[in-house]
């Protein structure tokens, strides 16, 4: 009987033991992934303009170029403008007519973007940035995208690769903004992935002195300020299943208080 008892209450014990290391297993992956990811992914209403936010910045920084992935959307690129292309330049994985050459079907997916040294171009203005439009053609008919490019510092560049992703929001998020600002007033969700910060901390999940922490502060930030979950995730480059990692955290632990010394 008892050898029956402390078998069922070894197998429980692993059983939770198995849980809990899933479950924080799987929150160290996300914080992993997204430290480790030179993939900055944008969804499509963000880089439509559709979600009112301002144009998506690509800064280039020298000798690093960035790529501008349409995989994701099955997307082919039909015509691109590069308002000023006297800091850098535009090439494609694909033949794409205007680019000095002519082709008889259209078929890139990926733009590349290169810093060079700056310019002088005749009846084009000096500018540290510039506007990058792409027309694309795909499955759900014809879309324009607008980047704004623009100088970046002399430090290395935090992603190689803007990945455009159509849009699939977690169950958290509405699909729709006025949706998505409601979840946020209901939930408070600005102060709950603020404190899912603080426990993420605590748990060694993240550092404070990573890029990571910077871009959630960032992204924080912006909700705060009233920015749609998924526009202020696009522009501060962190993924949305990184913005449930830290609601759940900030939901389901209790920030500990710090240790004080004796």
């Amino acid at each position: 009987m008892k050898t029956s008892l402390w078998r069922r209450i070894t197998l429980i014990t692993i059983i939770s033991t198995g849980l809990t290391f899933s479950f924080f297993g799987s929150g160290r992956s996300v914080f992993a992934q997204e430290n480790l990811s030179s993939v900055r992914r944008v969804s499509v209403p963000v880089a439509t303009g559709q979600s009112a936010a301002s144009p998506v910045l690509i800064e280039l920084s020298p000798g690093y170029g960035v790529n501008i992935s349409f995989i994701p959307t099955s997307e082919t690129v039909e015509k691109v403008w590069f308002d000023n292309p006297s800091f850098a330049t535009l090439d494609v994985d694909g033949c794409l007519s205007g680019l000095g050459r002519e082709c008889q079907q259209n078929a890139a997916t990926v733009l590349h973007l290169r810093r060079i040294n700056s310019l002088n171009m005749p009846g084009l203005p000096k500018t540290n940035s510039t506007l990058l439009t792409v027309v694309t053609a795909g499955a759900s008919g014809r879309r324009v995208y607008v980047f704004r490019v623009a100088m970046g510092g002399n430090k290395n560049s935090q992603y190689h690769t803007v990945e455009v992703t159509p849009k699939e929001a977690p169950s958290f998020v509405a699909s729709n903004p006025l949706r998505m600002t409601s979840v946020l007033t209901q939930y408070q969700d600005s102060q709950m992935m603020s404190r899912g910060l603080v426990v993420a901390q605590q748990q060694r999940l993240i550092r404070r002195d990573s890029p990571l922490w910077k871009r959630i502060e960032k992204f924080l930030v912006s909700v705060k300020a009233g920015e749609p979950i998924e526009v202020a995730a696009a522009k501060s480059g962190i993924s949305l299943r990184l913005v449930q990692r830290l609601q759940e955290l900030g939901k389901t632990s209790p920030v500990q208080p710090p240790v004080q010394a004796s």
